[in-house]
């Protein structure tokens, strides 16, 4: 059975199983894939239901293009306080996506249930190469719905909630994390909240990158050893710079 289409029965905190790698790898940031520029906030104390007014900054809502060890990698900021350099190599350490992302910056690793909602997201959503699914739209209005889609799960603080409790506070103009979106985005936001635990909540096979020094990242894994793979792609290019 292929990990999109597995199901986590309604109501429990049952993560995917993920496999655990034993060293970090090498990826080149190429830049940003599909995009658009909205206005994003968050202040990383204030509850889920907040009002208070938060300052605001025009930010790229986009995919993520890397070059590692010689293939194109796809992912999705994690981690809004850090940032990534186009040209600039960075070392990650491949973790299980509810132990992403590092703190500090905030907000830390994101749990459990996060990461079920955040699964079921992906599932339904992303392909195999972590793009956005074609039928959700144009690219740059799918890409950046879902990336406020997964800013929202991961940065909003829910307080201890079931998935379903989760979903129901999601909101991007109340709480810690706010976005403005407009137009086409805005609906196919709309239309990936109103899917998430449909007919029970998916998974999918599924990692975080973290590092200290870099933002966090996190992405469907294509099959399964990729852990094993990046790995392995990052020694090889770190052993041809030498």
């Amino acid at each position: 059975m292929k990990f999109r289409n597995a199901i986590i029965a309604t109501g429990l905190s049952v993560a995917a199983v993920t496999p655990v790698a034993s060293a970090g790898f090498s990826a080149n940031y190429v830049g940003y894939g599909n995009f658009e520029t909205h206005a994003v906030g968050y202040s990383s104390s204030l509850a889920w239901d907040s009002s208070v007014a938060i300052t605001s900054f025009n930010l790229k809502l986009a995919e993520h293009k890397w070059d590692v060890g010689g293939s194109t990698v796809y992912t999705w900021c994690a981690q809004l306080y850090q940032g990534v350099t186009s040209g600039t190599t960075y070392v990650f350490n491949p973790v299980s996506l509810e132990n992403a992302p590092q703190t500090p910056p905030a907000p830390g690793p994101m749990g459990i249930v996060k990461a079920n909602v955040l699964r079921d997201a992906m599932s339904r959503w992303l392909e195999s190469d972590s793009r956005v699914v074609a039928s959700a739209g144009t690219g740059s209005a799918a890409s950046a719905a879902f990336c406020a889609l997964g800013w929202e799960i991961i940065h909003e603080n829910f307080g201890s909630v079931d998935e379903a409790t989760l979903v129901s506070r999601l909101s991007l103009t109340n709480g810690a994390f706010r976005a403005a979106l407009t137009g086409e985005s805005a609906k196919i936001y709309g239309s990936m909240v109103a899917s998430l635990g449909q007919g029970g909540w998916r998974s999918i096979a599924a990692e975080g990158w973290d590092s200290p020094t870099a933002q966090d990242q996190f992405r469907v894994v294509p099959a399964p050893g990729a852990f094993a793979l990046l790995g392995i792609a990052g020694g090889l290019a770190a052993r041809r710079r030498r």
